[in-house]
């Protein structure tokens, strides 16, 4: 029995031995068929885990302002720069790393060691936007787990100047705001692709030109319509026009008759390249554009406009005026006491009577605020001058203000009446400008334009100003409105008079309405008007809200517009009269 137990476990002894070297020559045969017959194979498929694509950033196209010496100048360009980063994995003593990096960095200690303490990520981002030097100086403290990457940021050597026109691109690399968020697309280009071998980190460790498998198209250059010395005037003054009255903000535009944008700025401004500083982001809208507003006395040249098209009146319908109209339940009044006498439609810009503009909307219906009085006035300002409807110009966040319709609602006659001298209607002012430029170039409404060519590698496109509609007002309307504010400004703005040029304008004061109510302690002034010689070139808009001075809100306004005016005509090729 013992021999047989013996036996038994000599053969199980056997067995297992036989079973070891039959394994041990599968394994041998495995490897065999593995590093030898299939070691292409699982060489590649190897490799190809430790390659990826990346996508090639495109380089996005410049912007640039014209110039009158140099043709135009550069204000958005592309600049390398790099990001700091660390893999946290490697990082075996963050307060001591985080010490020698702040020399180089800067920054808070703590939060530093925080983001080197991490261990949901191996890869943190310390610093951006650094310069080669600062990176060098990054490298030469030779730490394991730090790394560089090379990126591409946008910058604006001219810092604030035009900063609501061009906006900014954030982090990600879109357009916010302005020409940078309208044609983010067109500046941005196209994205290309390419394969390379990473490290288990993946990080690229082998890129060339052999791994490229989808070159980046560069976005396109832009030429903008705006003049770089035309900006500045405007900037200038906005900022003297502020800080001379603590208003809250102000704004200004200069545009040709054909359109062509060639100053549009606001004050308080910022600059662009520093946008992540900012800690108040409305700073970043172009009021311009996207803050509409109640324009008081500079609607009244658009419905004597509209009247004198109609052929309802003509430069020689006059009225008696008591100072005081009652229409309703509400009494209109002037905002000056000239006393009972007959008036004429000159002395409505003139003397800016509330009770004239009233009279002008009655004659549109007849002799009343009827429906067809209201239907005619809406029908120009939303047909003929736009209002209500954004301009289409090349700017993000454009906002369409509002128009009351006329036959919707409850106190209809007031409502409208109100309309007449630019209240209970929200204009932004590159509406305004519009308006007023078909009002003043013989009833031609273009499009408002901010860009003169893009420029794509060595194809250049330029860009035509875009007619939206003619007959606005007729040729004799337009020509009666000129002289009209032409004769206003030369009584009631004789700073803004130069000899042998012919200027008009007119200015608005309005209410500030803050939540259903208007203020009684704030206004908002505004003068729009011209400027050329035989025939206007450009008109001016100047925007003040809420000046804190004795006086009309809109005297500050000509202030400023007085200003750039006599700038231009100084400083630019303005043709005096022949």
């Amino acid at each position: 029995m013992v021999g047989n137990q013996k036996k038994f476990q000599l053969d199980k002894f056997f067995v297992i031995k036989v079973l070891l070297v039959l394994t041990g020559m599968l394994l041998l045969v495995r490897l065999f068929y593995i590093q030898i017959i299939r070691h292409e194979y699982y060489q590649n498929k190897a490799l190809s885990e430790h390659i990826k694509k990346f996508e090639i950033a495109a380089p996005r196209g410049i912007i640039r302002l014209q110039n009158q010496q140099l043709g135009s100048v550069p204000v958005v360009l592309n600049e390398k720069r790099y990001i700091i980063y660390a893999d946290p994995a490697y990082i075996k003593d963050p307060p001591s790393v985080a010490n020698k990096l702040l020399k180089v960095i800067g920054g808070d200690k703590n939060e530093l060691t925080k983001k080197l303490s991490t261990k949901d990520s191996r890869y943190v981002v310390l610093a951006k936007k650094f310069t080669k030097e600062q990176a060098k100086k990054i490298s030469e403290l030779n730490i394991v787990g730090i790394g560089k990457k090379e990126i591409s940021v946008r910058t604006y050597p001219q810092e604030n100047l035009a900063s609501h026109i061009l906006g900014f691109v954030n982090d990600d690399g879109k357009g916010q705001y302005g020409i940078e968020q309208f044609l983010d697309s067109t500046l941005a280009g196209k994205s290309g692709l390419e394969k390379a071998v990473t490290d288990i980190r993946g990080t690229p460790l082998a890129i060339s030109n052999d791994n490229i498998l989808k070159q980046a198209k560069a976005g396109q250059d832009i030429v903008l319509t705006v003049d770089i010395g035309m900006q500045k005037i405007v900037e200038d003054a906005l900022k003297r026009g502020v800080e001379r009255t603590k208003a809250i903000n102000a704004t200004g535009i200069i545009i040709d008759t054909h359109g062509n944008i060639k100053a549009m700025a606001s004050f308080p401004s910022y600059n662009p390249g520093q946008f992540e500083k900012i800690s108040d982001p409305s700073i970043f809208i172009n009021p311009a554009v996207s803050m509409p507003w109640e324009p008081g006395s500079v609607m009244k040249p658009l419905i004597i406009g509209a009247a004198f098209s109609e052929k309802s009146a003509t430069p020689e319908t006059s009225f008696y005026d008591s100072g005081q109209m009652t229409i309703g339940d509400r009494t209109i009044s002037n905002s000056t006491d000239w006393g009972s006498q007959t008036m004429s439609f000159r002395d409505i810009i003139n003397k800016s009577l509330n009770t004239g503009a009233v009279f002008v909307l009655k004659t549109l219906g007849g002799g009343s605020i009827n429906d067809k009085a209201r239907n005619t006035w809406y029908d120009y300002m939303t047909k003929h001058y736009f209002f209500g409807k954004n301009t289409g110009v090349q700017q993000g966040g454009e906002t369409s203000g509002y128009v009351p319709e006329p036959n919707k609602g409850y106190g209809l006659e007031v409502l409208y009446a109100n309309t007449a001298f630019g209240q209970g209607v929200t204009l932004t002012p590159i509406q305004l400008i519009s308006a007023y430029n078909a009002l003043i170039n013989g009833g031609t409404y273009y499009k408002p334009n901010l860009v003169a060519e893009t420029i794509d590698g060595t194809k250049k496109t330029i860009s035509k100003p875009e007619v939206v509609a003619r007959n606005v007002v007729s040729p004799q309307a337009s020509q009666d409105i000129r002289q009209m504010i032409k004769e206003a400004l030369e009584i009631n703005n004789r700073a803004a008079v130069r000899e042998g040029y012919n200027i008009g304008g007119k200015s608005g004061t309005a209410q500030i309405a803050e939540r259903g109510v208007y203020r009684t302690d704030l206004y908002n002034g505004a003068y729009v008007g011209y400027l050329g010689g035989d025939t206007p070139q450009y008109l001016i808009l100047v925007r003040i809200d809420g000046p804190r001075t004795p006086g009309f809100a809109s005297a500050e306004a000509y202030k400023t517009w007085d200003e750039i005016s006599n700038n231009l005509i100084d400083n630019f090729a303005i043709k005096p009269k022949s």
